[in-house]
């Protein structure tokens, strides 16, 4: 799980959570970052999720991503396409003051092993 941290002009931050592998008891969330205070002055935050090949290609077994600021839900995505042919287009949300950001990835049982991660950027405003 990765937190924030602030470019050295100030006025951007980032995040990347690293390649995440699983196994079979991974459970159906997975974090990859977890940011609790985004700072004294409000973002533009563009994320980039990223899934390495299905270990299955069934269908609804794609993985997908959830944004949560200040745990409410603003973004969730999860194709029916095991490829994540659709998921490639970064995610750019605003993001007020000293928000809380996580961001998730869904999983479902047929994907337990596969690698996923996401990286951030937010550009204060």
């Amino acid at each position: 799980m990765a937190s924030q941290t602030l470019l050295s002009v100030g006025d951007k931050w980032f995040s990347y959570s690293g390649l995440l592998l699983g196994d079979a008891s991974v459970p159906a969330t997975i974090e990859l970052i977890n940011i609790p205070n985004t700072g004294l002055r409000d973002s533009l935050m563009k994320t980039q999720p990223f899934f390495g090949l299905p270990p299955n290609v069934n269908p609804n077994e794609g993985l997908g991503i959830q944004i949560n600021i200040d745990d409410v839900i603003v973004y969730e995505f999860k194709p029916p396409d095991p490829y994540y042919r659709n998921i490639q287009t970064p995610i750019d949300l605003f993001v007020p003051r000293q928000s809380k950001v996580t961001i998730l990835s869904l999983n479902t049982s047929g994907n337990n092993s596969q690698a996923r991660g996401c990286t951030t950027i937010g550009y204060y405003l």
